[in-house]
C-alpha cells in the first residue's frame, strides 16, 4: 500500500511538471507536453490500479491549485486527471464467469465498452471546450468572426474583405468546431489511453490481459447513442445543439475504430494484410470525409452483417473433425 502511495505521489508530481512545461516554449512543444500530462497517472493506475491513479490525479490537483488557483486546477484536474483515473478504474473491473464445462474465469471490462467511454469524455470535454469560447453561441461566433477577419485581413495585404465572405467562413467554421472537437478529443483520449496500455503492458506491468482490440464488439445501445445524437444536433440550437453536435463527432471517432478492428479482424489471414491496411490508412488520410464515413459504417453494421461472423468461423481442416469449435485467437 505504501508502494502504491509513493507512486501515486510521483506520478501526480510528474503530471504536473509536464503541465507546467506546457505553458512555455514552442506551441509544438506545448501541445505534446500537453498532450502527455496525464500519461503518468494512466501508467500508475494501469500498473498499480485506480486508486494509485487517484492519488495521483489529488496530488497533482493540489499542487497546481498551489501554483494557480482552485478553479484552474479543478479545470485541469476535470479536463486532464480526471479521465485517467475513470478509464483506469474501468479498465480494471473484472468478474469470476462460469464456462459451460465448468470452469471459472476471470472476464474483463470489454474494450469496446471503454471505447465507449472514450466518446463520452471526449464529448464532456468538447462541451467544457465550447463554454470556454463564449458564455453563448452569439458570442463566441463573434469572437471566431473577429478572429477569421484578422487572418483575411492579413493574407489579403490589408485589403478589404467582403463582409458576407466572413459571414460564411464563420457559419460554416462553427457548423464543424462543434463535431470536429468530438472527433478529435475523443482520439486525444483514446491514443493516451492506448498507448498507456501498451506501455504498461509492454513492461510487463499491465494489471489485467491484453485484449483481443480487433475481435471487439458494442452493446446494442450504441447504434442509438449516434443516431440521437445526430438528430438532437439538427433539432436543437445554442450550445445545447453543439453539445450534441460534439457527441455526434465523439461517437462517430468511436465507429471509425471499431471498422477499423472489423477490417484488421477479417484480414488477419490475407497475405496481401500488410498492403490493405496500408491502403485503408492511407484513404483516412488523404480522403478522410468521404473514406471515414465507409469504414465507419462498416463498424455501424457489424452487429447485423455476417462479415466478421464468417471469418470467425475456424477454417477446415484434414482427417477427422475437431472436437471444439471457435474464433481464431485474436492476433
Amino acid at each position: 500500500m505504501t508502494r502504491n502511495i509513493i507512486a501515486g505521489i510521483a506520478a501526480g508530481l510528474a503530471s504536473l511538471v509536464m503541465l507546467m512545461s506546457a505553458m512555455t516554449g514552442t506551441p509544438l512543444m506545448q501541445f505534446l507536453l500537453f498532450l502527455a500530462t496525464p500519461m503518468p497517472v494512466f501508467l500508475v493506475g494501469l500498473s498499480l490500479g485506480w486508486t494509485s491513479a487517484a492519488i495521483a490525479a489529488l496530488t497533482g490537483a493540489l499542487a497546481f491549485a498551489a501554483l494557480t488557483g482552485p478553479l484552474v486546477a479543478l479545470l485541469a484536474a476535470g479536463t486532464q486527471f480526471g479521465p485517467a483515473v475513470l478509464l483506469t478504474y474501468l479498465a480494471m473491473l473484472n468478474r469470476p464467469v462460469l464456462t459451460p464445462d465448468g470452469k471459472t474465469v476471470i472476464e474483463w471490462y470489454p474494450v469496446g465498452r471503454l471505447l465507449l467511454w472514450c466518446a463520452a469524455i471526449g464529448t464532456i470535454l468538447s462541451i467544457v471546450l465550447l463554454m470556454l469560447l463564449g458564455k453563448n453561441n452569439a458570442e463566441a461566433q463573434q469572437m471566431f468572426r473577429t478572429l477569421i477577419e484578422q487572418m483575411l485581413a492579413q493574407q489579403s495585404g490589408g485589403e478589404k474583405v467582403p463582409e458576407e465572405h466572413i459571414d460564411a467562413m464563420t457559419t460554416i467554421f462553427m457548423a464543424l468546431l462543434p463535431v470536429g472537437s468530438g472527433i478529435f478529443l475523443t482520439a486525444i483520449v483514446t491514443i493516451q489511453f492506448w498507448l498507456a496500455s501498451y506501455v504498461a503492458s509492454a513492461s510487463g506491468n499491465l494489471q489485467r490481459p491484453w485484449p483481443a482490440i480487433s475481435a471487439m464488439t458494442f452493446p446494442s445501445v450504441a447504434p442509438l447513442l449516434l443516431v440521437a445524437s445526430v438528430v438532437l444536433s439538427m433539432i436543437l440550437s445554442d450550445y445545447p445543439g453543439m453539445a450534441a453536435s460534439a457527441a455526434s463527432g465523439a461517437f462517430y471517432f468511436a465507429y471509425i475504430v471499431l471498422g477499423l478492428a472489423v477490417i484488421h479482424y477479417v484480414t488477419r489471414s490475407n497475405p496481401w494484410r500488410f498492403a490493405l491496411l496500408w491502403a485503408v490508412y492511407f484513404g483516412l488520410i488523404i480522403f478522410s470525409t468521404g473514406f471515414s464515413m465507409v469504414v465507419a459504417m462498416i463498424g455501424l453494421t457489424e452487429r447485423f452483417s455476417p462479415l466478421r461472423r464468417d471469418f470467425m468461423r475456424p477454417p477446415p481442416r484434414a482427417g477427422p473433425p475437431p472436437t471444439s469449435s471457435g474464433p481464431p485467437a485474436p492476433d
